[in-house]
């Protein structure tokens, strides 16, 4: 994220302000992911590139708010992204795209989101496994019904 590759490179939001010639209150909310990049202005985000000797791509990855979620347990992969000051959770199973609203974007949320993230696509994965269980139960069971047979 950008604010991670600023305190990497010991820029201040205010330091970064007086050399891009963008306002204060406009970077902060660029680096704190108060606005999506999507929505600023194309000439910012070239001045903010130039000062910062990044391409453009280099600084739309840098902004992309986007946290990626391992599950080890299903063997899935994940990601949480910030739009309109939310946390999405999406993932892939079986050939099926998910996605959940996760919570508001806060401090104490954003402390937790990868472990929030993980705790609630497992979640989901398990319901998702039991509803599958449960149909094949019932589907089962129509077929032994309609057969005569005992399972």
């Amino acid at each position: 994220m950008l604010k991670d590759y600023l305190s990497t490179h010991n820029i201040s939001i205010y330091s970064l302000s007086k050399r891009s010639g963008i306002s204060y209150s406009t970077l902060n909310d660029i680096v704190n992911c108060k606005v999506e990049i999507a929505n600023v202005k194309s000439g910012i985000l070239y001045s903010l590139a130039k000062v910062l000797e990044i391409s453009m791509d280099e600084l739309f990855v840098l902004c992309k708010h986007e946290i990626i979620v391992q599950s080890e347990r299903f063997h899935i992969n994940g990601f949480v992204e910030k739009k309109n000051k939310k946390y999405y959770l999406h993932f892939a199973h079986k050939h099926k795209e998910y996605g959940y609203e996760l919570c508001p974007v806060k401090r104490e949320s954003s402390m937790f989101i990868d472990s929030i993230a993980l705790w609630e696509m497992e979640k989901y994965l398990s319901d998702i496994e039991m509803e599958e269980a449960y149909a094949l139960c019932i589907k089962t069971k129509g077929s032994n019904h309609n057969t005569g047979r005992l399972p």
